[in-house]
């Protein structure tokens, strides 16, 4: 009886061993990963187009739903609700039975109203609500006496101007004419 459980142990011990091995050796799903984190970091950063191109790199390494999610959020996040709403749309048709199936579906009812409020004050149908915040504060303009003469652009123009005049001067004065050469010149016509 001890041989039978020292092998049964082995035989697990095996299986758990080779399991991630088998796993880690698949490469779309390697390169889905890698475009996965690259999309997350770029979504945490607010960089939406770029976290796009990695979503989509990695949905085209490994067809997951989950990836059609994340691209929709981005869309989302930018402001174009048509492609979210295909996004979305997508998810909901790939993924099996989605958790959070109703959550994606208020997430397109409420994207599809806001389009539509948008056509309409686009097109000029509707006029949009006031603002109720007060309108920002303009700055003073800054006068030319309270920056200091280094901050000017002529002054660092002037200074340019004099290093190169002054560069210009030294290697005409340290030169002794053209070059001299031991080749002579070639005389067309001879």
């Amino acid at each position: 009886m001890t041989l039978h459980r020292l092998l049964i142990a082995i035989a697990i011990a095996l299986a758990t061993i080779a399991a991630p091995v088998a796993w880690a050796e698949d490469p779309a799903l390697r390169e889905a990963k890698l475009h996965f984190e690259r999309g997350e970091k770029l979504y945490a950063l607010t960089r939406f187009s770029e976290a796009i191109d990695e979503y989509q790199k990695a949905f085209d390494a490994r067809p997951l739903p989950d990836f059609l999610f994340n691209i929709g959020q981005c869309y989302r996040n930018l402001g174009d609700y048509d492609s979210a709403i295909f996004s979305y749309r997508k998810y909901l048709t790939l993924a099996q039975d989605p958790h959070h199936r109703a959550q994606v579906e208020q997430l397109i009812r409420d994207l599809e109203a806001k389009r539509t409020s948008s056509d309409t004050q686009r097109l000029g149908l509707k006029r949009p609500p006031p603002s109720t915040a007060p309108p920002p504060a303009a700055h003073p303009p800054e006068r030319a006496s309270d920056r200091p003469i280094y901050g000017r652009w002529w002054f660092w123009t002037g200074i340019a101007v004099v290093a190169v005049a002054g560069g210009v001067t030294a290697y005409e004065l340290s030169s002794d004419g053209p070059p001299s050469t031991s080749l002579g010149n070639i005389v067309f016509g001879k």
